[in-house]
């Protein structure tokens, strides 16, 4: 492992925060399937890999009562990280330099019991050795209730990301630090590119200009990438020391051994794609894969799936039984709260969630709101699940609107907020509760400092004036000059954010 630590202490990992791992999330699916996981309000969290803590802190400022911890090699993360939390006021967060080859018994014992244990972004990028010493982390430190969250890349879908993988630690082997082999390996992505454009034109052999199309596609798939500027994706997914995918029947057999069981995706792919929808070939898996384990890994063969985040709980949980006994009906999804913003709602369902955003509704609320039958109302909502930009909670949402003297940021909320106002380069990520991203600048976010409960609308147009003259850009540049909208947007982005509350001496 020391040559991992050199790694990222070397090539520090930009720290985001990511909405499937959310312990709301987790909670919320969890409910769904009618196990009863411990509230994450009042939960112990802990994530192996944590880097600086982007992930956990956005959790950890909407959560007072929670006891959030961090663990990561890397001594460099580790410390900047727990320096950003305590300039942030967050004392209920902590991040320790722990290599878990090391975590013994003993040390499980010190650290206690979680209820939600996040790994993302780890599973695939260790050896063999510390695969298997996660596994048994989990198993040592998951509360009897709790869930945990793993994620790893899978075959087949990484079998030709493999090849550009290869290509870039061939390309760049001669060089030493991680900036010049990313610098090597985008020349030579370059090259790569023009080349295959080039044969996809000139070829003659079919059968060699149609495998070297695959090769192509992936390649503009991680193109794209480093066109947004995630050079630390590059770095740690095709550059990283080990980057080793698995089969997901495989890992699902390394689960049982280590006493685990996986419920299921937290993509929710497991209920909403668990059949391609076509007979003739659903009615072949059904006929000759039996098992939830098997189905799952033919969908990943004929999907070419390429990543999963599962989700595990102990074992004995199953009371003995092979798998967990789930009905996924009207009273399942009424555990569950929705909040969903989209330009063209296509139903009442849609519509109803729309006009109360950010607010959530439950199946209840909807029922109400859509005066629909039952069955259309549950076949709309159940729509709105499968998709990817709904949050979802086990407690409802409620967005507080800014209203001088009667609201404000939540403090915990602009401590964190704080860091991003004071930096140009944040190591993390700026989110929500949910792990969702909030789009602010730190300019924006200086702005939305003032947003304190003492300061009108009209107040803050005007210092947000001030701080743009005395900016180093223009926020305008290009386009036309209106503060107030400005202003407005930032507001409604922190009320979507859930960033807001209510002043204690204000009761209506």
């Amino acid at each position: 492992m020391s040559d991992v630590k050199e790694y990222y202490d070397e090539v520090p990992y930009f720290s985001a925060a990511f909405s499937d791992c959310s312990p709301v999330r987790i909670h919320a699916i969890a409910r769904f399937l009618g196990l009863n996981p411990p509230a994450p309000e009042e939960a112990r969290v802990l994530e192996f890999g944590c880097s600086y803590g982007g992930n956990i802190l956005p959790f950890t400022a909407h959560n007072e009562r929670a006891d959030v911890v961090g663990i990561d090699i890397s001594s460099t993360q580790v410390s900047v990280g727990n320096k950003i939390a305590k300039d942030m006021g967050i004392g209920n967060f902590s991040l320790m330099e722990l290599d878990i080859v090391k975590l013994d018994e003993s040390e499980a014992k010190r650290l206690g019991k979680f209820d939600y244990i996040i790994a993302h972004g780890v599973y695939s990028w260790v050896d063999d050795s510390v695969k298997e010493a996660l596994l048994r982390s989990v198993k040592l430190l998951l509360s009897a209730n709790g869930v945990a969250y793993i994620s790893y890349n899978i075959y087949p879908g990484w079998k030709s990301l493999d090849v550009l993988r290869d290509f870039m630690l061939f390309a760049s082997d001669s060089q030493a630090s991680g900036a010049r082999k990313l610098e090597i390996s985008k020349r030579e992505l370059d090259f790569l590119q023009d080349y295959l454009k080039f044969n996809a034109q000139s070829a003659t052999d079919k059968v060699y200009r149609d495998s070297s199309q695959l090769l192509a596609t992936q390649l503009n798939f991680l193109q794209n990438i480093i066109k947004k500027g995630n050079d630390y994706y590059v770095l740690h997914d095709f550059l990283e020391i080990c980057n080793d995918p698995i089969y997901f029947y495989k890992f699902a057999k390394k689960l049982e051994q280590n006493g685990l069981y996986y419920l299921l995706d937290c993509s929710l792919d497991d209920i909403f794609r668990s059949v391609l929808g076509i007979y003739r070939f659903d009615a072949h898996i059904a006929r000759n894969y039996p098992s939830r384990i098997q189905k799952e890994q033919m969908n990943d063969f004929l999907l070419n799936r390429s990543f999963r985040k599962s989700l595990v709980i102990h074992k004995e949980r199953l009371n003995g039984s092979d798998d967990l006994d789930i009905e996924l009906g009207m009273k399942e999804l009424s555990r569950l709260n929705f909040a969903l913003n989209l330009s063209d709602p296509a139903n009442e369902v849609q519509k109803a969630l729309v006009d109360a955003y950010p607010d959530s509704l439950n199946l209840d609320d909807l029922l109400q709101c859509t005066g629909q039958d039952a069955q259309t109302t549950f076949m709309q909502l159940m729509e709105v699940f499968a998709t990817q930009n709904v949050k979802i909670s086990a407690n409802a949402l409620k967005s507080v609107r800014y209203q001088v003297g009667k609201s404000r940021l939540r403090p915990r909320v602009a401590g964190y907020l704080s860091y991003f106002a004071s930096t140009d380069e944040p190591v993390i990520l700026l989110a929500d509760g949910l792990n969702l991203k909030v789009g602010l600048t730190g300019l924006e976010a200086r702005i939305a400092l003032k947003f304190n409960g003492e300061n009108s609308f009209e107040d803050i147009v005007k210092l947000a004036d001030i701080l743009i003259k005395n900016c180093d850009f223009d926020p305008f540049e290009g386009k036309e000059r209106n503060l107030k909208d400005y202003v407005k947007n930032i507001q409604t982005k922190l009320e979507n954010a859930y960033f807001f509350e209510k002043l204690a001496n204000v009761f209506a």
